[in-house]
């Protein structure tokens, strides 16, 4: 047993954690006693989120709000916010809302959403025979062919085919604004591919200097090649 001041200092530590989880407990009941009943869960930014940014898990915070400040169109899962693209800053504290937030994959106004990352959107020249007779669509992908005249005295037959790319993805075809009788009739001029930097500079040189040829590839066709360049002197030899 314990004696002299021992004993009532711990009788009085004891009676400090009992009156402090009974005031726990009072606090408890009174929140709930003012909880409203109507609270919705809601998706906030726990940090200043810029225009066009990848839209990250630690971004984002869970809270509860009542139903009538909650916006209409605001999220209410974490997981429908995250790797998603912002259109426009959010604040720190602020709502997360649908108009505010879009897919790689969803519909939008601007070219630049559908652009996966770390690629680029390059518009190429095209006509009915180097778009496969106006059959390429958004999402197929392509290679690209490139024909050139090098200069190379050496070899007698400067004019040489070269594959430049291979499996390139079709962003859109057809400039925007076209005039709806020539989308309908398939009749483009431009088609836009999903390159990385490294790619676009054959790409652009060829376009530039030479002719491209789009080649339609399968939706199942992984295949890859390695080839050298094709000349006239090819034909006989």
């Amino acid at each position: 047993m314990f004696k002299g001041a021992k004993k009532y200092w711990l009788i009085s530590i004891l009676c400090g954690l009992i009156a402090a989880a009974l005031f726990y407990v009072f606090l408890q009941e009174v929140k709930e006693q003012y909880r409203p009943d109507d609270l919705v869960t809601v998706v906030k930014a726990l940090q200043p989120i810029a225009a066009d940014q990848v839209i990250k898990p630690e971004q984002l915070m869970i809270a509860e709000v009542p139903a009538k400040y909650a916006h209409p169109n605001g999220i209410r899962d974490k997981n429908e916010v995250v790797g998603k693209i912002s259109t426009a800053d959010i604040a720190a504290g602020e709502e997360i809302i649908k108009e505010k937030i879009v897919g790689e994959k969803e519909q939008a106004g601007r070219l630049a959403y559908k652009v996966p990352l770390n690629k680029r959107a390059v518009a190429v020249a095209v006509n009915e025979v180097s778009a496969v007779s106006f059959n390429i669509q958004p999402g197929d992908h392509v290679d690209v062919m490139a024909t050139v005249d090098i200069d190379d005295a050496a070899a007698g037959n400067p004019a040489a085919a070269v594959l430049i790319l291979q499996d390139i993805e079709v962003l859109s075809v057809g400039a925007k604004g076209a005039a709806a009788s020539e989308e309908a009739s398939g009749m483009v001029n431009t088609v836009t591919l999903a390159v990385t930097p490294e790619q676009a500079r054959p790409l652009v040189l060829a376009a530039d200097r030479g002719e491209i040829r789009l080649l339609l590839r399968s939706p199942v066709d992984n295949s890859q090649y390695s080839l050298p360049p094709f000349r006239i002197g090819n034909f006989i030899y």
